[in-house]
């Protein structure tokens, strides 16, 4: 009888490995950047508000464009000036319809107080128990040590206001100069200057435009 001989039965091959997915890329963040420091602007809200607290007592301040401005002390040259026309322009504007404001608010839109050394205004000083005005016929700043300002950043915020008639008491030279017809800048400026601008020397004669029949001659404004 012979024997039948069957293959030996072969061990089954191992299932293949699944396939490794490859490593994801590596995103590299950017490191985080912190803002610079940002200047703080005042409102005239904060600004009102501020000197509530008594801090500003001391101190004479304008407000410029958000900016608060610590303003020096005047000096005698500069408190004459200041009573002399001061005592001007309450014997031109004596009758009902306009008073002469010293030293106090005048708003220009949300961010800017110039505090005029002298402005004229319509109406009672009553009318304006809510808050400070926005117009003025005349306005005067008497210039010791601001003259620049003066004649720069403050005579484009009162053109921007309207105000018709801006006069600065140049101490140093001795010397009114005159600034009239506010114009537009370009739009894109959002801001007026004034058209008109001329200097009178001492021996020269000025009315306001408000009363023209009062004449003064510049002298009697100088110490």
């Amino acid at each position: 009888m012979s024997a039948v001989l069957t293959p030996p039965l072969s061990a089954p091959s191992p299932a293949p490995a699944p396939a490794t997915p490859p490593p994801a890329p590596t995103v590299a963040l950017a490191p985080a950047v912190q803002a610079p420091p940002q200047p703080f602007r005042w409102t005239l809200k904060d600004y009102r508000e501020l000197a509530k607290t008594g801090f500003l007592d001391d101190k004479r301040t304008i407000l410029l464009d958000g900016v608060l401005y610590i303003v020096p002390n005047p000096k005698p040259p500069h408190d004459i000036a200041l009573g002399q026309t001061d005592d001007w322009l309450r014997t031109v504007f004596v009758a009902p319809g306009h008073h002469v404001r010293c030293q106090m608010s005048f708003n220009v839109g949300e961010d800017t107080d110039p505090g005029p050394d002298l402005a004229v205004v319509a109406g009672t000083r009553k009318d304006f128990l809510a808050g400070a005005p926005r117009v003025a016929a005349l306005i005067v700043e008497v210039a010791e040590s601001s003259l620049f300002l003066d004649t720069t950043t403050r005579a484009e915020k009162y053109a921007t206001a309207g105000v018709q008639d801006y006069w600065v008491i140049d101490l140093e030279n001795r010397v009114l100069i005159v600034f009239r017809d506010p114009v537009p800048l370009p739009a894109a400026l959002g801001a007026n200057a004034y058209r008109t601008k001329f200097t009178l020397n001492p021996t020269d004669t000025v009315s306001p435009l408000a009363a023209p029949q009062a004449v003064v001659t510049v002298s009697e404004l100088l110490p």
